[in-house]
């Protein structure tokens, strides 16, 4: 579960904890950010809740998931909130990927 400490990262914080699963590039994190730890990776996920709920954090939305969800990420800025005081588990299964060129060049990371 989500606790404070998380909600309340500072940017220099959100990136270095992406920084320690060595991924400090993928962090999007900016003042608008809705959540802290905002992140886009060139990949293609699959994400499968198997147990309790997460929220999944869009720049402009959120929907919440629960077992049996399946979402597909295809590059998306986004996050996941677990706002239950209980475990969420989820299986991924992510693809290597690349962004569009025209896409790419529109795609700011801080």
């Amino acid at each position: 579960p989500e606790d404070a400490r998380t909600r309340d990262l500072s940017g220099e914080a959100a990136r270095a904890a992406f920084a320690q699963m060595g991924n400090a590039h993928d962090s999007t994190w900016n003042q608008a950010s809705p959540h802290p730890l905002m992140h886009r990776t060139e990949t293609l996920d699959y994400g499968i809740v198997l147990e309790g709920e997460i929220y999944l954090v869009l720049t402009d939305s959120e929907t919440k998931l629960g077992p049996g969800d399946i979402v597909v990420q295809r590059g998306t800025d986004h996050a996941w909130a677990n706002r239950s005081d209980r475990v969420a588990r989820m299986a991924f299964i992510l693809l290597d990927g690349s962004f569009d060129p025209a896409l790419k060049s529109v795609i700011s990371h801080p």
